[in-house]
């Protein structure tokens, strides 16, 4: 029986024990300081967030109970939010057994801040692994290469709780990890292996960010128009897709990827049913967006991006772009968002862009 430790017990690091456990692995569920009172509810036998038992083959661990929780496994699933990546992968590699040969399966999304830079988090991942282990970096020894996949898709967490069908990508370095893929897949998660793992992990990222504008929408549409707003929703969502493709392209990925599972496949979830698009909600209905987001944090909700949206504009000032010519809808967004513009001003100043 396979081993596995999922570190995170939120919506996503709790519901992807479903699939593993039906495969028959064994797995320990480890929470983060803000997880300790999911913990506490799933073992007393209901995970609060997904209304329902887990498995009997997951075993759920305290925040302080790290080094327990990993011990006699290799392949570890990474299901933090993107604030709190970095502190918890420096604690992970500090905690790993020396002489085990390592897979991270990486379902957190965002962008983090780290030695001063923001970067994609598994970056920062690369750089805490080898400065832990500085010999292993040029070392010839397999068991030594750092091997990290990113996982993306349309999977809402509480539908792969229920088990309704869900297909998720995997960005994937490294064949090893690919010849894993089998034992995490089942007849209602569904596993789609790529190369291009630079391009699942910034699709995952802005998919976030993006999803906010059809929150937006409804925000400033449903009390009036509930039904009579999809044709703008639509226009917003193609417009995303086009920008996420033009970000994967010029930070290394396939431009592909953005309108495959990893790219457009989630943005679309996410846009009709995240918790991003309550995000946008309730910015488009007149809350105030920092008020929004801690609104949703005091009710257990965690509007991803917000946060991304706010590293996004540094970050992608070091590929040169121009966000307000390259990247109308993202400087919409921004506007609004970060600078407290008029929503409703601000989709007409940009529909205006558009056309003849």
């Amino acid at each position: 029986m396979q081993k596995i430790a999922v570190l995170g017990a939120g919506y996503m690091g709790s519901a992807i024990t479903f699939p593993l456990t039906d495969n028959g692995a064994k797995v320990n569920l480890w929470g983060t300081r803000l997880d300790d009172k999911l913990i506490e509810s799933s073992k007393k036998g209901v995970h609060p967030k997904l209304k329902k038992p887990l498995n009997p083959g997951v075993s759920c661990f305290y925040s302080v109970d790290l080094k327990q929780a990993i011990k006699d496994t290799d392949t570890i699933f990474i299901g933090v939010a993107s604030e709190g990546f970095v502190d918890i992968f420096e604690l992970l590699i500090d905690n790993i057994e020396p002489d085990r040969d390592y897979m991270f399966l990486k379902l957190t999304k965002g962008l983090v801040e780290y030695g001063g830079r923001i970067m994609r988090a598994s970056e920062a991942a690369k750089l805490i692994y080898y400065k832990k282990f500085p010999e292993r970096e040029k070392s010839q020894d397999a068991s030594h290469i750092f091997r990290i996949t990113s996982i993306g898709g349309p999977v809402r967490a509480l539908e792969l709780a229920n088990r309704t069908l869900s297909a998720s990508v995997y960005g994937i370095q490294d064949g090893q990890i690919k010849k894993l893929l089998k034992r995490f897949s089942t007849d209602y998660y569904r596993i789609f292996p790529v190369n291009d793992y630079t391009g699942v992990e910034i699709c995952s990222t802005f998919k976030n960010i993006y999803s906010i504008a059809a929150g937006i929408c409804d925000g400033l549409f449903k009390k009036n128009l509930s039904g009579l707003y999809y044709n703008a929703v639509s226009f917003l969502f193609n417009q995303a897709v086009l920008e996420i493709k033009y970000i994967v392209k010029i930070t290394g990925g396939n431009p592909k990827t953005a309108f495959s599972l990893a790219g457009m496949g989630d943005l679309h979830v996410t846009s009709v049913a995240g918790r991003n698009r309550r995000y946008g909600e309730l910015v488009g209905s007149g809350v105030e967006p920092g008020a929004a987001f801690k609104q949703m944090f005091d009710e257990g909700e965690y509007g991803e991006g917000y946060i991304a949206l706010k590293l996004a504009l540094p970050w992608l000032s070091n590929f040169g772009v121009e966000i307000a010519v390259e990247l109308p809808l993202l400087n919409l967004l921004c506007n609004v968002v970060l600078r407290g513009f008029d929503p409703d001003a601000e989709l007409k100043a940009f529909a205006l862009n558009f056309g003849i």
